[in-house]
């Protein structure tokens, strides 16, 4: 599978935000004058390991488990797949440390006792790593996603006239990355996918429509979030998600709506575009058709929806998107796929609030339009909550990477039993115990090809 383009930033436009600053329940968040998507050279890993005496404090985190260890259970189930191996070519994280990690973090989560003992065990066990960051120095950049919940019909009717399609068969993608490649013409030959313009006003996938929406707004946002409940006409629920793109380059709705003059930077946000789309429904309309990106959608299993970019279900506030472009073996990005990472930023509540963040997030998703170091995305759930959260997260902080060190790494290969030590019985030659038995043991086997990389072939 490849990106889901999938948080509120695609639909603002993040560049937009930091042409001034973005308002918290009358807070100001000064945007910072540096180039935030300014990209790493090709080749360039995002991290940069710290010394034990720069750690960051994570007793706090520790003692904040909810959905955590789902999380990493997702995370272990797509390390467990085939697939997995090809994106950790020879360091400088191996696959065997990465699975091994998520099983060492996960028992001591549930045997630990205090939260000194865990940030003890970090220290002395693990290797942590910092974002280099959008400006070398780690600071990053954070904003939020969300599953909205919408109102669609299977038909086009006077009311719903709006549609999103289904993946065009010609479209072609690199059956590893999920990346587009082109269009492919019936003599073989692939060229660029057609733009949106093109798509739209030629027709060009009649026939192929997937779900229609009473507003162009709606099914955009279905199409950019990447994943959206539909409760139909006839009452029923529809799941749907990402199933590819047309490879074009995006632009968000809020910059283009800014540049016109329609909304200032300061007052962006979604509840402005869609109050000036109440008023002036043509205008975002022509706005959205002239964005050259569009995003393809299919039907999803609830049991596995939503899914992020490896194939495993999202997890509200515990699953984190970063650049995993990659341009050609070997399938190495600039962050580490499934890792366990550390985020200090601040977080709004459900009203909006803004609190002090520190907490343990997977990442298990990729930014569609992050292209760089210095960004990430938070997934905030599903529904109206869910979307005033990821409507006011945007700041910076620090976005940190936990590694078990290599020569706590089994040669033999991964292990189901972690190394974690329980407080007195760490001895002095790191000797690994057994978890107890009454540890559940975490998912195994993994997921289908076709689960990995839906509507890619």
């Amino acid at each position: 599978m490849k990106r889901r383009l999938v948080w509120l930033t695609g639909l603002l436009g993040i560049s937009v935000l930091l042409a001034g600053c973005g308002t918290h329940n009358n807070t100001i968040i000064k945007a910072p004058r540096t180039n935030v998507d300014r990209q790493l050279p090709p080749g360039h890993w995002g991290l940069r390991k710290l010394a034990p005496g720069e750690y960051p404090n994570m007793e706090s985190a520790f003692l904040d488990k909810k959905g955590l260890i789902r999380a990493i259970d997702r995370s272990i189930q797509y390390m467990r797949t085939s697939t997995s191996r090809l994106f950790f070519p020879d360091g400088p994280i191996t696959h065997r440390q990465e699975l091994n990690t998520l099983d060492d973090f996960r028992y001591m989560l549930r045997n630990v006792p205090t939260a000194a003992q865990f940030q003890k065990n970090i220290v002395q066990r693990y290797d942590v790593y910092t974002a280099k960051g959008y400006d070398s120095r780690g600071d990053v950049w954070f904003t939020g996603y969300y599953t909205p919940i919408l109102y669609g019909s299977l038909s086009q009717t006077p009311e719903y006239r709006y549609p999103v399609y289904k993946r065009p068969p010609d479209l072609v993608s690199n059956p590893i990355t999920g990346q587009t490649l082109g269009q492919k013409l019936p003599n073989g030959t692939i060229r660029p996918y057609p733009s949106r313009a093109k798509i739209v006003g030629q027709h060009l996938l009649r026939g192929r429509e997937l779900v229609w929406f009473s507003n162009p707004l709606d099914a955009y946002v279905a199409e950019i979030q990447g994943s959206a409940k539909v409760i139909l006409t006839n009452g029923q629920v529809m799941t749907i998600g990402y199933a590819g793109d047309n490879g074009r380059t995006y632009h968000g709705l809020g910059m283009a709506l800014m540049k016109a003059g329609k909304i200032s930077a300061r007052k962006l946000s979604l509840s402005a575009i869609e109050a000036y789309f109440q008023i002036h429904p043509r205008q975002v309309e022509d706005i959205i058709l002239h964005n050259k990106f569009m995003a393809f959608l299919k039907v999803y299993n609830p049991a596995h929806w939503p899914l992020g970019s490896l194939g495993v279900k999202v997890t509200a506030h515990r699953t984190l998107a970063t650049d995993k472009t990659i341009e050609a073996p070997p399938y190495q990005s600039i962050f580490p796929r499934a890792a366990i990472t550390f985020v200090t930023a601040q977080m709004p509540d459900t009203s909006g609030n803004i609190q002090p963040f520190n907490g343990f997030l997977l990442d298990q998703d990729t930014g569609g339009a992050i292209r760089a170091a210095g960004r990430a995305d938070i997934y905030m759930g599903i529904g109206p909550e869910a979307q005033t959260q990821a409507g006011y997260e945007y700041s910076k902080g620090r976005l940190y990477y936990l590694f078990l060190k290599p020569a706590l790494t089994p040669l033999g290969g991964s292990t189901t039993q972690p190394a974690a030590v329980p407080p007195g019985n760490s001895g002095t030659n790191g000797n690994t115990p057994a978890p107890p038995a009454s540890e559940p043991a975490a998912p195994r086997g993994g997921v289908s090809m076709q689960q990995m990389f839906p509507g890619s072939r």
